[in-house]
Parts: structure tokens; sequence; C-alpha cells
């Protein structure tokens, strides 16, 4: 693989690449430079200009950017400018993942994510001298979790029994599906597609070569969602077992864990755990002394929120620029070089072990079946999964909970509640893909079925803390659930967090279609308008009728989900914000000149 030799080049240049090093690489694996070339000006992680001495990443989405991510960004800056000259570069990244410690930053690749200015400064300096500098890790938090879920069968103890089982017992495909049919587990990625459909359309499938890949996505660069961080450290065994299984069932051969570089710990500590389970032949040569066969390894991705598309992801995985695939053809049956392929999030491979225990039926009596807002919504989902939630809260962080559980459930139990008690401004259930939701929703903006059965007459506005985190849910009222929920508190400028979110989806489009590369600036230049009170009372009348008119071409004609979602902030801010975006108008129009 091309990508892999060049971060190997990078690595040994001291973090950028020459001309020389691409064609090193180029010669040696025997492609084209044109290929090479491609994917280093591609992806951020590459690059082709020696760094400066100390480079300090602050990320500047959703939690952090409410926490004061910018302003602390913009003050070290002129700190840094002043005081170590050329030698240090500050500037601003998406999402990290530390949406639970913000703002987080990373310096020279190393985490830092106190949220303190001088903590970076002194971060900082150390380097500039010569010094080790004070970090953080993603294990001071993860620790805690080890063999806390009921997620994890073992208790942080054992491994690979489930799959020891299956070898042992003859291996049944078929009871395999009819255990996550009965499960009714769905992807926990954000999509929520059946697991045992998905499973099966791979084992049914016929590849040209007889080869079938098994790919876990661990790219999460989803703004406000950590979960799979932290599995990845407290349980890694847990994905690694659910994904040789699923190779067993399917007849895959070999497999691969697609994590974002900027999860160092999380890659070394796969690494680590697939050396075991290869110690332990639960994969590799001849599994459990059988004749199944199932290599694992280590993707590191070279950066780029597009790669969480997860036929973007595949693209990268095969050289090539992470730019989506039109579909169909889905990657069940022409995924990674062509082949069937069974691609599904870290959380599902790892409920995999817990379901198959018992065939499913623990996991087929989880969930919250009845509660505020539930009537009338259609089978609720089964079963218990992991939310990151963080924003204005006393304990943001990684909770495993009931499905069907209600956000306010959520924020008291397990969060401690409000920071400071503060009343909910908004909320985004679904990172920034779902728009912002209020604290009241007005009735009119639900579906009618739901309303019939869940709303009394006269009621014109639910709260918001009643919504079950249930997709099916989610589905029949109208609103997105995703693995990432941000709750901001009274005093938050909105606008400013919805224009935020915006930037995010405009900095990180890969460019490749033009509704998505172009609406994403339109819409991002319209929110700053707002913003910047640009927008008279007289315009406004336009303004929203353009902004959804724009939305809709976008959702309707864009390849991936990134063009269809990348609207909904300032979409959802029109919608569910009227009298703040009203205020945030002129009151006149300008004269004419």
């Amino acid at each position: 693989m091309i990508i892999p030799a060049l971060y190997e080049r990078q690595k040994q240049r001291g973090g950028y690449l020459t001309h020389a090093d691409m064609q090193s690489v180029a010669e040696d694996l025997g492609v084209p430079m044109h290929r090479v070339n491609a994917l280093v000006t591609f992806f951020p992680h590459f690059s082709t200009e020696p760094p400066p001495k100390v480079e300090v990443h602050v990320c500047r989405d959703m939690s952090c950017h409410l926490n004061g991510a910018v302003p602390m960004t913009e003050g070290l800056q002129k700190w840094a400018r002043e005081k170590h000259g050329e030698q240090v570069e500050v500037c601003g990244v998406s999402c990290l993942g530390r949406c639970d410690r913000a703002p987080a930053a990373m310096v020279n690749e190393q985490l830092i994510a106190s949220g303190k200015t001088e903590d970076l400064q002194a971060a900082v300096d150390a380097i500039v001298e010569g010094k080790t500098p004070q970090v953080d890790t993603d294990w001071e938090l993860a620790k805690d979790k080890v063999g806390k879920w009921e997620m994890d069968i073992y208790a942080g103890k054992g491994r690979y029994e489930i799959v020891r089982d299956y070898v042992s017992g003859g291996g049944d495909p078929d009871k395999v599906l009819a255990a996550l049919e009965n499960a009714g587990l769905l992807g926990m990625g954000g999509a929520g597609g059946r697991a045992y459909l998905k499973w099966g359309d791979v084992m049914r499938a016929e590849g040209t070569t007889g080869e079938k890949f098994i790919v876990c996505n661990a790219d999460e660069s989803e703004p406000g969602t950590f979960k799979d961080r932290e599995i990845l450290l407290a349980a890694p065994y847990l994905t690694i077992e659910g994904m040789i299984v699923a190779a067993l069932v399917t007849g895959a051969t070999r497999g691969w864990i697609y994590i974002r570089h900027e999860y160092p710990e999380q890659i070394e500590k796969c690494r680590e755990e697939i050396a075991r389970a290869v110690k332990l032949n639960a994969c590799g040569r001849n599994i459990f002394g059988s004749s199944h066969h199932f290599e694992l390894d280590v993707f590191a991705s070279p950066g780029g929120y597009i790669c969480g598309e997860q036929t973007a992801l595949i693209e990268a995985m095969e050289d090539k620029r992470a730019e989506p695939r039109n579909r169909p053809p889905e990657l069940m049956t022409n995924g990674l070089y062509d082949q069937p392929t069974l691609l599904s999030n870290v959380e599902t491979f790892a409920w995999a072990p817990a379901i198959l225990k018992d065939g499913g039926d623990w996991f087929a009596q989880q969930g919250i079946k009845e509660g505020p807002l539930t009537t009338g919504s259609g089978p609720r989902m089964k079963g218990k999964r992991l939310f990151s939630i963080s924003g204005d809260l006393t304990r943001p962080g990684v909770y495993e909970v009931p499905t069907g559980i209600t956000l306010g459930d959520l924020i008291d139990e397990h969060c401690g509640g409000m920071k400071d008690g503060k009343e909910i401004a908004a909320v985004a259930l679904s990172g920034p893909s779902g728009g912002l939701l209020p604290n009241q929703i007005p009735v009119k903006y639900l579906s009618r079925r739901f309303v019939e059965a869940n709303v009394p007459d006269g009621v014109t506005e639910i709260s918001v803390r009643d919504l079950p985190l249930d997709i099916n849910v989610s589905r029949a009222v109208g609103y997105m659930l995703g693995a990432g929920i941000v709750v901001y508190g009274e005093g938050c400028n909105v606008l400013a967090e919805a224009l935020a979110n915006c930037r995010f989806y405009r900095n990180e489009s890969c460019g490749k279609c033009v509704p998505c590369r172009i609406g994403s600036q339109k819409i991002t230049e319209m929110a700053e308008r707002l913003l910047a009170g640009e927008v008279s009372l007289e315009e406004f009348a336009s303004f929203e009728p353009v902004a959804m008119q724009l939305s809709g071409v976008m959702q309707a004609t864009s390849i991936c989900g990134l063009g269809q979602v990348a609207s909904n902030p300032l979409q959802s801010f029109l919608k569910y914000f009227p009298d703040l975006a009203q205020q945030a108008c002129r009151k006149e129009s300008p004269r004419a000149s």
C-alpha cells in the first residue's frame, strides 16, 4: 500500500516529504509518480514543506468552539509569534475526538486536552527548549471503563471464547445471523442498518477472485463523537473478536481496523491486541486448530473527515484520493478491491460477542420500550449502546445506556445535569449533521402520525428532554440521531455555533461534487452575513427561502452524506430559532448611495 509507505518515509524525514521521497516510494512499489502525488496533495496528514519546530493544532468544532477554542487559538498565535517567531505555528483544526475535555489541542501530535492556555504554552516552551512536555493521554479516561460495561462479557479478563466456541462447534453461519437478528443489532455508526442483513449479504456474495474482506471504520471524525476512542482502549478485544467472527461467517480472509491518525494510543493498543490474538491462536492461520484463516491489521488514516464515509474510506485503502463512490454497487458485493466487503463501526463489531453468548436473548431484552413520546412510533430499538455526550454538562463523557433512554435522563442520571444549572439552549443529537434542536420543539415540525399518538390537543411544543434516544423513534418523529450528542446551555450564541458547524462542512468537503463544494461555501457565507448583521429584515424575507431551497438541492444531488447534511446547521437554525434569526438582522435596509 502506498499510504503506509508514505507514512514511514515522512516519519523518517522528520515530518515532511521531498520529491525524492515520493519518487522513491513510487519506484519501490512500482506505481506511477502521479498516483503518489495525488495522495500527498489530497490528504492533510502529508506535507511537502519542512514543519516548524512546534506545531499546535487546536480543535475548533462544537464543544471546543463552545468552550472558547477560537479566542484561545488567536491568543496563542499572538503569544507564539511574539515569543518564538517562526519556530512555532498555531492553527485551528477539525474535531480531534476529545470533546469531553474541550478545548482540546495537539502539540507536535501529542495530546494536550486540559483546555488551559498556560498548559499549551508550557508544552510549547518545553519543546523549543529541547525538553519533554507534559502531555495528556486518552488512557487516563479509558482505564476506568475496563470491565465496567455490560458490553464486555469478559469483564476485562479472558479473550476470544466466542471464536473458540464457533470453531469447536463446527461453525454455523446461519445461527450467528439468527442471533444478530434476534438481538436487533443495528449499525452503531449512524446509519442504523440491520447488522444481520449486511453480514448475510457479504456471506452470500460471490467475488471475482474468491476473496472477501472485513473492515472496521474507526475513523471517528464526526464532531461530538468519541465513543470508539474509548472502546479501542478499554476493550479492543471485543471489536477484534467481532471482526474475527464476521470473517468466519462471511468467509473473509483479511481485515483491517481503519483508525484516524489522531488516535496514536488506539493504533498502538489495537496492534498489541491483534498480536495477542494471534499468539492465542484466535487470529491468523489455522484459528484454534481449524482450517480457518483470518489476517488482521491496522490501517492508519492519512486524515480528512471525508474518510469516515464508507466508500471514501475504501478508496483511501486502495491508495486513491478519498472521494466517495457513486452507489450502487454496494460494498457488500463490490467493496475493497471490488470484492465483497463487510464494513461496520467499532461499536457494532464490539457488541457481537455479548450477543452471540446467548443467541441474542439478553441484548433483545434491553432497551426502554415505554416512556414519553413512544406511542405510535413503531417498533422500538432493542439493546444497549454507547453515547458520546459533551457540551455544557457537569460530567461529559461516554456512557453505556439502554436504547430509548430520554435525553433528559441521560443528562441528569449519567452526566450529573447541566453545568451550573443552566437550561438547554440547543442540542445537536447527531454531531453537526442533524443540525440544532431547541429546548422546546414546535409540534408543527413533527410527523403527523407521531403527534396524533403522543401529543394532546392544544399542546404546541414538546421538550427536547423527552426525546427518546432511539433510532426508530427518531425516524418516526423526524430528527437525526447519531452517536455524538452536544448540549448547548443558555447564554451561548446559537447562531455562532450553527456557523461553526457550517464552516466544518465547508472545510471538510472533498470537492468532488459541485452541490457540496459550492453549496457548503454558499451556506457558510449566508450564515456569516447573518451573524455579522449584514442581512436586513427586508432581505430576510427572501434570505430564508433561498437557504432552504439551496439546502434541498444539496440534499437531493450530493453524492455522499457530507453534502446531504452540510446545510443542516443553518437550515435547522432558521427553522427552529426564527426569533434569534430575526434578532440578528438589521432593522433597516442600508440607504441607497
